[in-house]
């Protein structure tokens, strides 16, 4: 089952959606909001899978909207709904699954739900919990987690930041496979290690992180093993 979150200001648009997303599939659970500033505000405590989203809003329109998300590091699936041509180029920023113009063409929408709902791959999306609400972001996109006292900074992929109230072992609890603790106050994703050292790891991005003395043999096998895997 599919949850299909639909952002528009027009009625009769929202109306006209509702009514092919049935047709589609009528388990789909579809959800609707007027408003940027209303999906921002009931996200990321009321989940969809899919975001159909309008450019052309009020105050905050669609592009602004999914800017906001990917900031946050959110990969939310986005299918932009646009009069307009001219925003296409404007998708690959925000990395969007597609444009649909309007008037939204029925066959269109289907083959592009079609091929989302093909492709779609089991969530690892989590939920943070932060001192601004709720971030829900990709495990994969967080490149390292610093603690702060009793709270915790992601460094993400997109270059931001996000502080969450909770301590550095609550949050790597929730990330999986795929990331390692090298020193008390800092763990690595595997996935953006550059090389490890005795005394740091050195990031893809060059940025280097402590490693304790006691960590290094299981950080370095750890390491040797995620790309034996990789190349498997």
């Amino acid at each position: 089952m599919i949850t299909i979150a639909i952002c528009d200001d027009d009625s009769n648009q929202v109306k006209a959606l509702r009514k092919m997303l049935t047709e589609w599939n009528s388990q789909t659970v579809i959800k609707e909001y007027s408003s940027a500033e209303q999906f921002l505000f009931s996200y990321p405590d009321d989940q969809c899978d899919l975001l159909l989203l309008d450019i052309e809003m009020g105050k905050m329109n669609g592009m602004e909207l999914a800017k906001a998300l990917r900031a946050k590091g959110d990969m939310l699936p986005i299918v932009f709904i646009t009069g307009f041509s001219e925003y296409m180029g404007d998708g690959y920023e925000v990395e969007a699954l597609h444009y649909l113009l309007k008037p939204v063409d029925k066959d269109k929408l289907f083959m592009t739900l079609d091929r989302y709902s093909h492709g779609r791959k089991p969530k690892n999306r989590i939920i943070l919990p932060c001192c601004e609400g709720s971030v829900i972001t990709s495990s994969k996109n967080i490149i390292y987690l610093e603690a702060f006292g009793k709270k915790t900074q992601a460094a993400l992929n997109s270059g931001n930041k996000i502080t969450c109230s909770i301590g550095l072992s609550a949050v790597f609890e929730k990330l999986g496979e795929g990331f390692v603790s090298c020193h008390r106050s800092y763990v690595v994703n595997l996935g953006y290690i550059s090389s490890v050292s005795k005394t740091e790891i050195t990031m893809d991005s060059g940025e280097k992180i402590p490693i304790s003395r006691r960590l290094y043999d299981s950080v370095n096998r750890a390491f040797i093993d995620y790309y034996k895997e990789d190349r498997d």
